[in-house]
């Protein structure tokens, strides 16, 4: 069996509508667990921001996947209104467990990567056993393109910041920060059209139908999180059923400090 940076470092791939999509798939020699994790990035990011993740979670015995997803808009035709980038990424995850031959998978979905994720569980239930949810978008209440652009902003500089003061941090940030500037850079309309759609997106019918289909979700929130602050979002008091758990820490921590997150993750996914 391969080591973990080998297989990180091998690009599997797919075709969906003409395009190459570059996805993460690594499987350590010992499985504790049949079902794989996989990672849904959150805009601007990739496998490599979760690398560390990928590498604790393959390390404590679990099989990991995450996607590059296209800077093209494919223009699918969407269903039920759902925007239509959010649904080509949905379709995009859909697509790579097909490739697979996944039947059943657990989720850690961060930021923007909550709403694909979560409409991917809503186009094919059967598929998904447990989504933690970590800074997850879709929730923000009377949500505003330019309002969340500003916070955005305000996170980036406050990891900037953070750059200087957090030595352990540091070199995960840095790798962030690079990952989001290619991000943008090679398509930075539909960066901005991303933009819009999560500001546009609520997910708390979703997460209703999700629990009717048996899947149990999850959510773990930064109390110092400035892109979704607990204040402004729909009050998940209303869905008792949600393991939420508030934590030390801000919009990056799941990949600035990942170690802290790998005993949240296996609670849930070993269970």
């Amino acid at each position: 069996m391969l080591s973990f940076d080998a297989q990180f470092k091998t690009k599997k791939q797919i075709h969906f509508y003409g395009r190459s999509i570059l996805f993460m798939d690594v499987t350590p020699q010992v499985l504790n667990s049949d079902i794989p994790i996989f990672i849904a990035p959150g805009w601007g990011e990739t496998p490599k921001t979760f690398k560390d993740l990928a590498h604790l979670l393959f390390d404590a015995g679990f099989r990991v996947i995450s996607v590059t997803h296209p800077r093209q808009d494919l223009k699918l035709i969407t269903k039920n209104n759902i925007s239509r980038l959010e649904f080509q990424k949905a379709e995009i995850i859909l697509a790579i467990f097909e490739s697979l031959d996944i039947n059943k998978v657990n989720v850690v979905a961060h930021s923007e990567g909550a709403i694909n994720a979560v409409i991917a569980a809503h186009l094919t239930p059967s598929m998904f056993k447990n989504i933690l949810l970590v800074g997850p978008g879709g929730l923000v209440e009377n949500e505003g393109f330019l309002e969340l652009t500003s916070r955005f902003i305000g996170n980036m500089i406050q990891g900037g910041s953070r750059v200087f003061k957090d030595s352990v941090a540091r070199m995960h940030l840095l790798r962030s920060g690079v990952e989001t500037f290619k991000y943008f850079l090679m398509n930075p309309v539909m960066s901005l059209l991303e933009g819009s759609a999560i500001s546009r997106t609520h997910l708390q019918d979703f997460l209703i139908e999700l629990h009717a289909n048996d899947i149990s979700v999850g959510v773990i929130h930064g109390v110092d999180d400035l892109v979704f602050p607990l204040k402004k979002m729909k009050n998940l008091s209303d869905l008792g059923w949600i393991d939420f758990r508030e934590v030390k820490g801000d919009h990056s921590d799941i990949y600035a400090h990942p170690q802290d997150f790998i005993i949240l993750i296996k609670e849930r996914f070993m269970i």
